[in-house]
């Protein structure tokens, strides 16, 4: 079944949550109990539609704008021994091909560990000691054509890859580009609160 007929489904099944109530009213009780309709229900629904359009997204306009602001590509397995010595051979490598605003991704072979932005190559300064050296087999970093697009790129980096360690939603600048996945789910996620709305 496709994403689009998921959403859809999804959708009808809570709307006829939502109104069973009402049915029953005015027709026979049927077979059974009406499904419940609470809070918690409308959040685990609003959950699953929202994923659904994350997975939607990505494939009709995600990965185009992820692309579109993207400059070049670099990737970097991880090696030496140590923390210390990978770090060193990171940098070095990190200060030979990046310039300008750039995400970066650690992986652990298909694994994203973790989505992460900065300004400049130097910001991978702060992980001289960290778990990732030791738990990473690559870093993966995007080259982004402009400052402005920092924020947006970094959010569609997070939807694409999933990452294992990102627990919050990254962080937008006053500045830059909104995420269109992000503005698409926060105008979806008001209009279900609005049309499931609750006493």
């Amino acid at each position: 079944m496709s994403l689009s007929k998921q959403f859809a489904r999804k959708l009808d099944e809570l709307w006829r949550r939502r109104t069973a109530q009402i049915r029953l009213l005015v027709t026979s009780r049927g077979r059974g109990r009406p499904r419940v309709f609470s809070k918690s229900v409308r959040q685990k629904y609003t959950n699953q539609l929202l994923e659904l359009v994350s997975r939607i997204l990505l494939k009709t306009e995600g990965r185009k704008e992820f692309r579109s602001i993207i400059r070049e590509r670099h990737s970097r397995h991880m090696r030496g021994r140590g923390l210390e010595q990978r770090f060193r051979n990171l940098f070095d490598w990190a200060q030979r091909w990046c310039s300008g605003p750039i995400v970066y991704v650690f992986w652990r072979r298909k694994q994203c560990l973790y989505v992460g932005k900065g300004l400049t190559w130097r910001r991978l300064r702060r992980y001289d000691k960290s778990a990732y050296l030791k738990d990473a087999t690559r870093l993966e970093v995007f080259l982004i054509k402009g400052k402005s697009q920092l924020a947006k790129a970094e959010c569609l980096a997070t939807h694409m890859f999933r990452p294992r360690d990102n627990r919050m939603k990254p962080a937008k600048a006053k500045w830059g580009k909104a995420c269109p996945i992000c503005k698409k789910h926060d105008l979806i996620r008001r209009e279900l609160a609005t049309l499931f709305r609750m006493k």
